[in-house]
């Protein structure tokens, strides 16, 4: 018998029987992963995206919401936040198409056009994941060129009537080109959202994202998001100064242009611009009840080798495959940015709508190498699997019973969330070396 089956064993039996140290030693590892397992579901993970979706959906003259689709479906974020959105027509299409689930998990803000110009519509919006997420106000300030998003979450947490957490999240889309005038009005538009920082009140946590502009650090604008002076103090995850434009020492944080032949609309040029960000409040980096996920902050689909080349460049390979390379370049002329946040308070429990076949995991509830099920009446199932941080390692879009190579995962808990139509289940299972 296994040592794994004994441990299964003698806690459903209730036997006892003479085990050699080394056994005591795993057999005590293993019930300290399951202690930690359970500890970890009370743990809150939060997936940011912000992407400039240039003039979508009409601005390249062809439909890209399959394309979005699939990069939003290869991320899952819980807060996907947007540039350069033309309408309500095309924030319905995103919230009915592309971030589509089969059960509804999305909600979206208010669309508005852009107060600030006359002749600039293009406008920012938020998504998010209602199951963690609560929506608790939006407004706008009014800014040079483009209005400045401002919407007020609070964690969906089992505490959040004694202890709740909330985020304060701004979308900005700032004055592009170089110069001096440009980088003036750049300035001018960070100070909005810096003044607006004294009416957040005391304990909020801030995120500020979008499409920036920026060229190098010195910028104006850039020093007055990280002035120490302001009433929240921001930081950039990256943190790295200098001059990131059309600086190979950069190019693994440059998130525009993924085209090298631009057209009317698409810019070329490859990959040599820094303008996407994510910043976040300086509280957010050490808060238990909301933190930033060490290293999870990401130029979506740069593997850092694509420097003034296309995205979809033979060279440019690496953890981000082919196929999402493409679908980021049919979609825009930017990268998305992304990073996690995660909380230490208690998800709300979801109703969880079980198929009438309950699925079980054909090699049990530890595996070594492979793991599958048995769908019935052939039936097309969406697998995934998830670390105890909720941090998706393995999507299967379409699983018919094939045995799936686990192999190179480490030891520890972990998630097989399947999916069927309108069912749900979480099956949670030991992966063992």
């Amino acid at each position: 018998m296994k040592w794994s089956e004994l441990l299964i064993n003698s806690i459903k039996n209730k036997f006892y029987v003479r085990i050699s140290s080394e056994m005591l030693k795993k057999l005590f590892f293993y019930a300290l992963l399951i202690l930690l397992g359970y500890q970890s579901v009370g743990q809150i993970n939060l997936r940011l995206m912000s992407y400039n979706l240039l003039h979508y959906p009409t601005g390249t003259g062809y439909s890209r919401k399959t394309h979005l689709k699939y990069v939003v479906n290869s991320y899952h974020p819980d807060l996907f936040m947007v540039c350069e959105l033309e309408s309500q027509s095309g924030s319905n299409e995103i919230l009915n198409y592309v971030l589509a689930t089969p059960d509804n998990r999305y909600a979206a803000a208010t669309f508005h056009y852009n107060s600030s110009s006359t002749y600039q519509e293009l406008q920012q919006m938020v998504y998010y994941n209602a199951q963690k997420l609560e929506l608790v106000g939006e407004t706008y300030l009014l800014a040079y060129v483009r209005d400045i998003n401002h919407y007020t979450f609070k964690l969906r947490t089992q505490e959040a009537s004694s202890t709740p957490v909330f985020i304060d999240v701004y979308v900005a889309h700032f004055k592009s080109s170089g110069g001096t005038n440009n980088e003036n009005t750049r300035r001018d538009m960070a100070q909005v959202f810096t003044d607006d920082l004294y009416n957040i009140p005391s304990g909020h946590h801030v995120v500020f994202a979008g499409d920036f502009n920026l060229y190098r650090s010195t910028e104006p604008a850039y020093q007055e998001l990280m002035n120490t002076a302001n009433a929240i103090v921001m930081k950039d995850p990256v943190n790295r100064a200098g001059y990131w434009h059309n600086n190979s020492s950069f190019q693994d944080i440059h998130s525009q242009s993924t085209h090298v032949n631009g057209d009317n609309t698409f810019v070329g040029g490859g990959l040599d611009d820094r303008f996407d960000f994510i910043l976040l409040s300086n509280q957010t980096f050490s808060a238990p009840e909301l933190h930033y996920v060490s290293n999870s902050y990401a130029v979506y689909g740069n593997n850092g080798n694509c420097f003034n080349k296309a995205i979809t460049n033979s060279s440019c390979s690496g953890n981000f495959d082919t196929v999402l390379r493409g679908h980021l370049y049919d979609t825009s002329d930017h990268l998305p940015v992304v990073l996690e946040l995660q909380s230490n308070q208690t998800p709300l429990s979801i109703n969880t709508y079980y198929a009438n076949n309950t699925y079980r995991i054909n090699e049990g509830n530890i595996i070594k190498n492979y793991i599958s099920i048995s769908p019935k009446n052939y039936e097309k199932l969406h697998l995934r699997i998830l670390n105890i941080l909720g941090q998706e390692l393995l999507d299967v879009q379409e699983y018919t019973g094939e045995k799936i190579f686990v192999g190179q995962m480490k030891q520890g808990i972990y998630f097989l969330n399947v999916e069927y139509k309108n069912t749900y289940q979480i099956i949670r299972f030991i992966k063992e070396n």
